[in-house]
């Protein structure tokens, strides 16, 4: 109950000040901005109200479902009540500080923007608050305690890799290279290739971090939980066995866990290569951390073998 209330925040302030600034209402507000001066482009405010107030309730509705449901997964609630309260306090910021900027200057031409673009940026963020809420009773989660057919002896230890091709980022990277290509010839072959530098600079990177996982390596060992990129050889993932209080396997999919790639959301990230099988690592500092795998009982089992071993011969 306390989640969707902090859903519903963002459109009871939308219609709060939809009526206590009624007379925006009446005429134009502003809605562009080419830097942090005056603004350079105004809609009508019913317009803007009508759209951010439809948008906001919106949320508080999927959200509300989503609670509501009882065959819903807690993963699934809660990674349905942060992205709808992002999109609710967007929609929030999208009324109140282009109305408020108006309101206060006394036309939309007059709206000076300044530093309020840190606050319309950070509202995503809002997410976190009806998150954060839900409540955390895992029965509907599908995870499956794991433990090694063959338990560790006291002297023995173990050891689990694996590599994993993720095709779908192979195609991805490919897309965002050629969407660079074809961004930049036409530049050249007008003879301005500097023209296009920034968004240039910026498609490139994304290929190269989309990239990174295209190929990686997984490691279960003494050390604890190893991920590395093999096409760009660069560390993605670390967790000592120290750090290490539970493994699990799990059935992963990307909706729940922010999208396909390396996510971070409050309170856990993961490596979602793809919707399926996949390892859940919880951090004795109750944090999450998962990553897609095709037999995660294996690693999992040898990560709590490894630290129960690991925290006897500490205790002795």
């Amino acid at each position: 109950m306390g989640a969707v209330v902090a859903l519903a925040v963002p459109a009871l302030a939308i219609g709060a000040t939809g009526l206590l600034w009624s007379s925006a209402l009446r005429g134009d507000v502003a809605s562009h901005w080419s830097d942090l001066g005056p603004a350079d482009g105004s809609l009508p405010g019913v317009a803007v109200f009508s759209v951010t107030f439809g948008m906001a309730i919106a949320a508080v509705i999927v959200g509300a479902v989503a609670v509501a449901l009882p065959r819903v997964s807690v993963r699934s609630t809660r990674a349905a009540l942060f992205w709808m309260g992002s999109v609710g306090a967007v929609a929030a910021g999208g009324w109140l500080i282009p109305a408020g900027l108006t309101v206060q200057a006394g036309s939309a031409k007059g709206a000076v923007l300044g530093g309020w673009v840190i606050v319309l940026a950070l509202a995503v963020l809002y997410g976190a608050v009806p998150h954060l809420v839900a409540p955390r009773d895992g029965r509907h989660d599908e995870r499956r305690p794991a433990t090694l057919a063959t338990p560790l002896r006291a002297t023995e230890t173990g050891a689990w890799s694996r590599t994993i091709t993720a095709k779908v980022f192979v195609y991805v990277t490919v897309l965002v290279v050629a969407i660079a290509a074809a961004v930049e010839i036409p530049l050249v072959l007008l003879g301005d290739p500097g023209a296009g530098a920034v968004s240039l600079t910026i498609l490139l990177a994304a290929a190269v971090v989309l990239a990174s996982f295209i190929r990686v390596r997984i490691t279960v060992d003494w050390r604890g939980l190893r991920i590395v990129s093999l096409l760009l050889r660069l560390p993605l993932k670390r967790i000592p066995l120290d750090r290490i209080r539970r493994a699990d396997a799990a059935e992963l999919r990307a909706g729940e866990w922010g999208g396909w790639g390396y996510r971070i959301m409050p309170g856990r990230s993961a490596l979602i290569l793809r919707d399926g099988p996949g390892l859940v690592v919880t951090t004795t500092g109750d944090r999450e951390f998962a990553v897609s795998v095709s037999d995660p009982e294996v690693p999992a089992g040898l990560l709590n073998s490894l630290r129960s071993a690991s925290v006897g011969e500490a205790r002795s």
